[in-house]
């Protein structure tokens, strides 16, 4: 019974983590926060795991849209998009919230010996730090907490904030290695596996190693084992519970009630189902369409239907990643712009910049499917027109797909497997780039595949790209392209190029990894550019302070720019 009202509490307080605004900082003591007088251990660690998910996921949300996994909708320039007061609830969450909770949770667990919850409350706190430092650059540590004693601290520097994260993934290791006196009661992450929280420290290392492009600290981490299995996957799981609480992922209920899904990426639709031969066989599990022919749309339901509203550039032929010649996409995520209504196959998002206002389309635009989100997979026939069984509008009352039991993919076997690929494609270590380019690529495959199979139907796609699940020639014909390109590339800059891109689409749900992958190299080098302003802007290689920040605190550097770079930032011009 025990275990039952804490698991309950577990999906009591997924709601309640998963808001990233604090929009009402002047209520200093709040009757429902975790305090030292009122907490166990069990309390404590139950209120951080699911307020970090919470976190976590909406700290990445703009960086899914400058990579183009997400549209960026929230202004048709980065500088229009991401202005500091959108940062605010971010931050404040880090620094009022989940960092406090660690540091109160840690101090009562070593007296207990509880160190798994050491550990792991350490590894959560270094990747917190991690996070800030490669998001907006310099940030409080040293003089922060303390409250009236110091209300403007100054700020350290990224590289001295970065020692320190990677002392905290040592420590936790240190004390995983103890002997533990209790353990958490829930663990949403790992089940209380100390080998499991190890292996991701040890990952955590190796990542912090690749970004500042340390070829010894790369070689450690993997001589001491990091994730490199789906069982050791670092995810946050959502149930099923519809109402009091609604544990369900944040991409379920926004679409499959009755609302409608946010706009979903053109570009990213279409590099994945178009611009290679053949259909990506992940395609049909990441997006379930609505409306398959947008022929019969007018600017009032779809403003970039009219043909003659793209900017010229979209019709200028360019190179891709695989050494074809193309166009952009435009609209529906068709390159044949002449005729991009008929030719967009349901695929309906926007493009990049596009912040226009809503038409009445909710149930007309792509909805996300079963991966990440456990919604609808996508048995539509694209060829006919015909719909499927489950083909249709999504807004039916959370009674269809896997019912919101998706999780946040936070760092997957498959991405560590392609930033393996990166780093050995950089001279970093010795290993193979290609094994480790095509091993990143089956296992996102089958990651996907195998997480969606209890919702997906059982069969094979047609030469086209219709129908149900894809056989494994499918899946070979994809790989075996990528790797021909790959092996075709003329020179390593190239092939890098391959590896960024194939990362990026393996990324659904995830945009911390891509976006430090793109600052790491400068890869992908073709992206879509803003469609409503003849530029996008600087891109943004730090993201602003918060408006919180620079207005209360004395001490905050003056940003010039988006343009301002990580410590570790190493890339050319990036769009």
């Amino acid at each position: 019974m025990k275990k039952i009202n804490k698991l309950f509490l577990i999906i009591a307080f997924v709601f309640a983590g998963y808001s990233c605004d604090l929009t009402d900082l002047d209520q200093l003591n709040n009757p429902n926060a975790v305090t030292a007088e009122n907490a166990d251990l069990d309390l404590y660690w139950n209120a951080i795991q699911t307020s970090f998910a919470g976190w976590w996921s909406g700290n990445q949300w703009p960086m899914l849209q400058v990579t183009r996994i997400e549209c960026m909708t929230w202004g048709s320039t980065y500088e229009n998009a991401y202005t500091p007061g959108s940062f605010n609830g971010s931050w404040n969450s880090a620094y009022a919230g989940l960092i406090p909770d660690i540091d109160a949770m840690n101090l009562m667990a070593s007296e207990k010996e509880s160190w798994i919850h050491v550990g792991a409350g350490k590894i959560l706190k270094g990747y917190i730090l991690q996070m800030l430092v490669d998001k907006h650059g310099d940030i409080p540590y040293t003089e922060a907490w303390k409250g009236t004693e110091n209300a403007q601290p100054s700020f350290d520097s990224q590289q001295s904030v970065y020692d320190i994260a990677g002392g905290l993934y040592d420590e936790a290791i240190a004390d995983l290695n103890k002997t533990a006196i209790g353990s958490p009661g829930v663990d949403i992450y790992y089940g209380s596996s100390q080998a499991s929280w190890i292996k991701l420290a040890n990952t955590l290392k190796f990542r912090m190693a690749l970004n500042k492009g340390d070829a010894g600290g790369i070689s450690s981490a993997l001589a001491a084992g990091v994730i490199d299995a789906s069982a050791d996957d670092w995810k946050f799981q959502y149930g099923t519970n519809r109402s009091n609480p609604n544990s369900r992922h944040p991409w379920y209920s926004g679409a499959y009630e009755s609302g409608a899904s946010s706009y979903t990426s053109n570009y990213f639709m279409w590099e994945l189902h178009e611009e290679k031969p053949f259909p990506d066989p992940r395609v049909r599990y990441l997006y379930k369409r609505q409306d398959l022919d947008a022929s019969d749309e007018d600017l009032f339901t779809l403003d970039c239907v009219v043909t003659g509203t793209e900017p010229q550039w979209y019709k200028d032929p360019y190179t891709n990643a695989y050494g074809v010649v193309t166009t952009w996409p435009f609209c529906l995520g068709s390159n044949l712009v002449e005729d991009g209504a008929a030719n967009a196959k349901g695929y309906w998002g926007r493009d990049h910049g596009n912040d226009d206002g809503t038409p009445p389309d909710g149930q007309k635009r792509t909805a996300r499917g079963i991966y990440p989100a456990a919604g609808m997979y996508d048995d539509g026939n694209a060829a006919t027109g015909v719909f499927g069984s489950t083909f249709g509008h999504t807004q039916r009352q959370g009674t269809t797909g896997g019912g919101g039991a998706g999780h946040q993919p936070m760092l997957m076997s498959s991405m560590v497997y392609f930033m393996r690929a990166e780093a050995a494609q950089d001279g970093l270590s010795g290993e193979s780039a290609r094994g480790m380019l095509e091993m990143a690529m089956r296992r996102s495959i089958e990651e996907v595949m195998t997480y969606s199979a209890a919702w997906g139907p059982v069969g094979d796609l047609n030469a086209d790209g219709t129908g149900a699940e894809p056989e494994q020639r499918n899946i070979d014909n994809y790989v075996n392209y990528v790797l021909a390109a790959y092996d075709a590339a003329g020179d390593s800059e190239a092939k890098l190029n391959i590896i960024v891109k194939e990362f990026r689409l393996a990324c659904m749900g995830n945009g911390v990894e891509p976006f430090n992958s793109m600052r790491r190299t400068g890869h992908p080098l073709e992206m879509q550019s803003s469609m409503k302003a003849a530029s996008a802007g600087t891109f943004p290689r730090l993201f602003p302070y918060p408006s919180d920040v620079t207005n209360l605190n004395a001490n905050a550097p003056v940003r010039t720019g988006l343009g301002e770079k990580v410590f570790w930032d190493r890339a050319g011009s990036l769009n």
